[in-house]
């Protein structure tokens, strides 16, 4: 009987050692984009925790979110960037961020992350 060696080539290993590597530094150009964004669900998400039912206006509103991005160090987001619209029931406000990020990968090679986040205060 013949012995028959099984297992991976040293070509099968390179081939495999690249995907790895592409995928871990897609990972690693993104990760900072999931961090600031990250940051931006919880100013949402605090806006709505201190402004819920405290009968607040458009400008209480933006300023808070201000004050939140100063105080996180968000620098690729505005206050402009919200978008606060008023419900028709309640009288209450929604606001959105929705906004893309884009990280540079290789040569002329972008990965592409868009967010669109909604959160609604009462009055």
């Amino acid at each position: 009987m013949r012995n028959r060696q099984q297992g991976m080539t040293a070509i099968g290993m390179l081939v495999l050692a690249a995907i790895v590597f592409l995928i871990g530094y897609a990972a690693l150009r993104l990760t900072p984009i999931y961090l600031e964004h990250m940051k931006v669900l919880q100013i949402l998400n605090d806006v709505k925790i201190e402004l819920d039912g405290q009968e607040a206006s458009v400008a209480r509103v933006r300023a808070s979110i201000g004050n939140r991005l100063n105080i996180e160090s968000v620098m690729g987001l505005d206050v402009r960037d919200f978008k606060i619209t008023k419900t028709s029931i309640g009288g209450g406000y929604v606001v959105q961020a929705k906004y893309p990020r884009k990280a540079h990968y290789v040569a002329n090679i972008y990965l592409l992350a868009e967010f669109d986040d909604t959160v609604e205060i009462l009055r």
